[in-house]
């Protein structure tokens, strides 16, 4: 947007807009610049050395623009941690991975809609170096699927990271220097998502947090965000992209810091009709209500520019070199039969009142037994059980003859190992 290239961060934190034009007052498609404001006010040394460190990205994105190789790819592993409090918003596999779509093909501008992008807009337009996958390795280097689940007694959450702790409700975040954290839960006050910028001083809840139904394409999904465009944008706050408008109310003196984005007053809603002009833009080829990093529906949007594209790649360079070189994507290799790549179990409800579920639906069929075994936090068994051709159960534990605590749950063969923390509450 705007061409002020500038350390003023008074105007890149000023209030936003949230309720604008056609959206009713319920939506706010992206609390991340209210996320940011209450994240300075908390400590203000974190806003003193995003300054210091914006002149490290412009001097990435300057080298980029000077240089003509290709950008290396980038996998980055993905958790996505799924909160839920009714069965609704316990969304399912096929949705989660139907977001890991829509990341990879907006990111490499490999969408179908890219034709939808406005002619005089196109010579701007590039994929970025970003691709993702649902992680294959945790924290302990055993196998997962990449997504963890937890039933809460939470009815929804706010921004105020109460889903980023085990202890608040959520799920608390796997290692961030290696783990994109993805956090799907019922939001309050219509929030659909909010993302956190990267900081010199690594946080333990950097990632985004979506609203349920508002992340993936397939499934429990709002009508006008359904294509997965709300995870997009929050992943691009995580990666340092700004609003595209420059959050500066309205004055056309903002700057996202991407001069290849038009002038902007405020953020879109809903389609617009190419061209569109606004009090920034009122002639020429209009605003860029087709980027990313606008608010309009997620049909309508279909673009990042080469600018945008250059300060992502700058910026996780600089904050997250550890992230862009993780090996999480791979499978593990010590011992376990690639069968294990294709194990899957859902546990739940977690935290229980004894009765606990092991949902094994999408178990492999040739897994012909499993081993369960349930210790206490001192180590001492108390449970154990052989399954036999475990795959499509959903196999019940009674754990109501024990005191509550945390309980260990490992289920097993010689091929594959599934390791759950149990809250046992009474």
């Amino acid at each position: 947007m705007k061409k002020i290239i500038t350390l003023a961060f008074s105007l890149l934190f000023v209030g936003m807009n949230i309720y604008g034009q056609e959206v009713a007052s319920t939506v706010v498609r992206c609390a991340s610049d209210e996320y940011m404001k209450k994240m300075f006010e908390a400590n203000p040394a974190l806003k003193v050395q995003r300054q210091k460190d914006e002149l490290l990205v412009q001097q990435g994105v300057d080298r980029l623009n000077s240089s003509k190789s290709a950008q290396m790819i980038f996998t980055i592993p993905v958790v996505v941690h799924v909160v839920y409090r009714t069965a609704s918003q316990n969304i399912s596999d096929a949705q989660v991975q139907s977001q890991i779509d829509a990341l990879n093909e907006d990111f490499a501008r490999l969408n179908a809609d890219t034709v939808n992008t406005p002619a005089a807009f196109k010579p701007y337009a590039r994929a970025t170096n970003f691709r993702f996958c649902l992680a294959q390795q945790d924290t302990n280097g055993n196998p997962t699927n990449g997504i963890e689940r937890r039933l809460t007694t939470t009815s929804s959450f706010s921004t105020n990271n109460g889903v980023k702790a085990y202890a608040t409700g959520g799920l608390d975040a796997w290692d961030v220097n290696r783990y994109l954290n993805i956090w799907v839960c019922n939001m309050s006050g219509g929030v659909l998502g909010y993302g956190e910028f990267p900081l010199s001083a690594h946080t333990s809840t950097y990632g985004l947090v979506i609203q349920y139904n508002a992340f993936g394409r397939v499934g429990t999904l709002q009508a006008t965000y359904n294509l997965g465009r709300t995870t997009v944008h929050e992943i691009s706050h995580c990666f340092n992209l700004y609003h595209i408008w420059g959050d500066d109310g309205g004055t056309c003196g903002g700057s996202d810091y991407c001069p290849d984005t038009p002038n902007q007053g405020s953020e879109n809603y809903g389609c617009r009709t190419y061209p569109y002009y606004d009090n920034c833009t009122t002639s020429g080829n209009g605003v860029m209500f087709m980027n990313y990093m606008d608010y309009s529906d997620d049909v309508c949007l279909n673009m990042f520019t080469t600018q945008q594209s250059f300060r992502m790649n700058s910026a996780m360079s600089q904050y997250y070199p550890t992230l862009l070189s993780s090996t999480a994507c791979e499978a593990p290799t010590t011992g376990i039969s690639n069968i294990d790549n294709y194990f899957n179990i859902s546990a739940y409800p977690n935290p229980t009142d004894g009765i606990f579920n092991l949902d094994m639906f999408l178990t492999p069929s040739v897994i012909e037994s499993l081993q369960l075994v349930v210790v206490d936090q001192t180590g001492r068994l108390i449970f154990e059980e052989k399954l036999s051709s475990p795959a499509g159960q959903v196999h019940q534990l009674d754990l109501r003859n024990q005191p509550s605590g945390v309980y260990t749950l490992t289920v097993f063969n010689d091929k594959v190992k599934r390791t759950f923390k149990i809250a046992l509450v009474r």
